[in-house]
């Protein structure tokens, strides 16, 4: 059946009001599809631009389909999801070893990347493409082969196994432990913490720990607040405070001394990160040579269905 091609609205403002339907959030969607905020507001815009129709309410910093964006929405997602699975199916063959990873910023830059490299040094067929999010265990995305992220509980998916248990505890450098030597626990705590604040992460902060640890929450004479994780470690190595740490991702820099344990009071919990295989990636044999190779490199923390 014949169409008027010209009738057909951008591709990538249909993609990105797709997945802000769905997750009824821009920033949740910029999350889902690695691009910023503002991107999706953007190509949201341009859709409603060209179609002349109002498409979400905006109140107070969150979203909601109108009833014309629903029934866009209802009438798009089949088509969008069958044009994925056909070129899925048409690419199969040329990316069959190719892998792609998704998991949090921090775990990509602490622990995964080495071990890439290792991996890649060992199997030089394979080439792996890395994407960096804090958001990654929605399995509706499904431009990754495996993704790597928390949860309170086991996730739904493919092949699920549990890389790390969750160890926090808290470090920072050996010339800030040494330079507020004699100080009791809880003085030492209140010198200046670092902060995560990001909301999207689901990590928990300094007052989740000491409830963990059954500690009066101290309050800090001074406190530095980053948006990523890694910022903040790095500002623990430089001696600027006490830092949270999850002991997988410090591991190589507590066993160099660039780091070392503040206190020896450690929170366990039932959560952990677990690698989450797709529906696509499942079917790959390089992906579960990838899955299994890496989960026998997990300095023992390896549980698997």
């Amino acid at each position: 059946m014949a169409f008027d091609y010209r009738s057909l609205p951008p591709l990538k403002a249909l993609v990105a009001f797709n997945a802000a339907a769905e997750e009824q959030s821009f920033t949740q969607a910029a999350q889902r599809l690695f691009v910023t905020q503002g991107a999706i507001s953007r190509q949201v815009r341009l859709l409603e631009e060209r179609l002349g129709v109002t498409l979400f309410i905006r109140d107070n910093r969150r979203v909601r389909l109108t009833e014309a964006g629903a029934n866009y929405h209802q009438a798009i997602s089949g088509a969008l999801s069958q044009v994925a699975s056909a070129t899925k199916l048409l690419q199969q063959p040329f990316h069959a070893n190719q892998i792609t990873v998704a998991t949090t910023h921090a775990v990509a830059t602490l622990w995964l990347m080495s071990r890439i490299s290792q991996y890649c040094q060992l199997e030089e067929q394979v080439d792996v493409r890395l994407l960096a999010s804090d958001s990654v265990m929605d399995m509706r995305t499904q431009d990754y082969d495996c993704c790597i992220g928390y949860s309170l509980k086991k996730p739904d998916g493919g092949r699920v196994t549990k890389l790390f248990d969750e160890r926090i505890f808290v470090v920072c450098s050996p010339e800030y432990l040494q330079r507020n030597k004699g100080l009791s626990t809880a003085d030492l705590l209140a010198t200046r913490q670092l902060v995560l604040d990001n909301t999207d992460s689901g990590w928990f902060n300094w007052s989740d720990w000491f409830v963990g640890v059954e500690l009066e929450p101290v309050i800090p004479q001074h406190k530095l607040t980053f948006s990523h994780y890694t910022m903040l470690l790095q500002a623990a190595q430089q001696g600027q405070g006490v830092a949270l740490a999850w002991d997988y991702l410090v591991n190589d820099y507590l066993t160099s001394g660039v780091l070392v344990k503040a206190t020896e009071l450690i929170m366990e919990t039932e959560a952990g990160f677990y690698l989450v295989t797709s529906p696509e990636g499942e079917q790959k044999e390089s992906v579960g040579a990838f899955c299994d190779w890496l989960g026998e490199h997990t300095n023992g923390y390896l549980w698997h269905d």
